[in-house]
């Protein structure tokens, strides 16, 4: 089996100076996986983590059950696992249960969205016409849609959510060279259509409209990954796993 190189997964200095866990484990190794850093594929030795963050394989094995959750890995024998793939079939799915997920908490949140809220979306959404970077720019996307998410009050849509915004996250980030696939100016507008629905109260547009919202960036994620694809000598941008 090939070894991967681990030397992609940054040892960040103000975390080797704390007490080692299961959470600075795993959030090393999914930076690593997020930025493409560990590609798909790559094999992931217990051993060779535990040796590279200098802890024992205990918080290693228990950060690899939080990341197996996530969908980010998958296991193999032997104590090792590797980086999980998705077709471009997946990550269409992704999108599609993340506009029904979001859209059914979206019409949840607006009666609950005060004046307040209303003032944050809005702020979020010209701080994002501005960003200086993709990363920047995916920040301030994700605290958008935090603002309602959380009105709604539904924990268990939130952990359905980042589940599957950390499943498709990456391939944006790898397929377009870290630049992102979105049209800014089509994403702000659909956003004020968000905000304006949500500030006279239609609970059942604004729902339509967050899930016109997230299948359009699914329907641009999956168009680049395809191009991806044909400018890389693939058959698909990821497989069938």
């Amino acid at each position: 089996m090939d070894s991967t190189d681990l030397s992609v997964i940054k040892l960040d200095a103000p975390m080797r100076g704390r007490k080692i866990t299961a959470d600075y484990v795993a959030d090393a190794l999914r930076e690593a996986i997020q930025s493409g850093s560990l590609p798909d594929g790559a094999v992931l030795k217990q051993a060779a983590i535990a040796e590279r963050l200098g802890v024992s394989r205990v918080p290693v094995r228990e950060a690899m059950r939080h990341l197996m959750a996530e969908g980010l890995i998958q296991s193999r024998a032997h104590h090792v696992a590797v980086v999980r793939s998705l077709s471009l079939s997946r990550i269409a799915e992704v999108y599609d249960y993340r506009a029904l997920v979001e859209g059914h908490m979206t019409e949840r949140a607006v009666p609950k969205l005060t004046e307040a809220d209303l003032g944050r979306l809005r702020a979020k959404n010209e701080e994002m016409k501005s960003a200086s970077s993709h990363t920047t720019w995916l920040r301030l996307n994700n605290e958008f849609h935090a603002v309602i998410l959380k009105a709604s009050g539904d924990e268990t849509g939130l952990e359905l959510v980042e589940q599957l915004r950390l499943r498709s996250e990456r391939y944006v980030r790898m397929w377009s060279g870290g630049k992102g696939v979105q049209n800014r100016e089509d994403v702000n507008a659909e956003h004020a259509e968000v905000i304006e629905l949500i500030a006279a109260g239609k609970a059942k547009k604004a729902r339509q409209a967050i899930e016109r919202h997230i299948r359009h960036t699914g329907e641009r994620v999956v168009a680049s990954g395809t191009d991806f694809g044909r400018a890389n000598g693939l058959v698909g941008a990821g497989d069938s796993g």
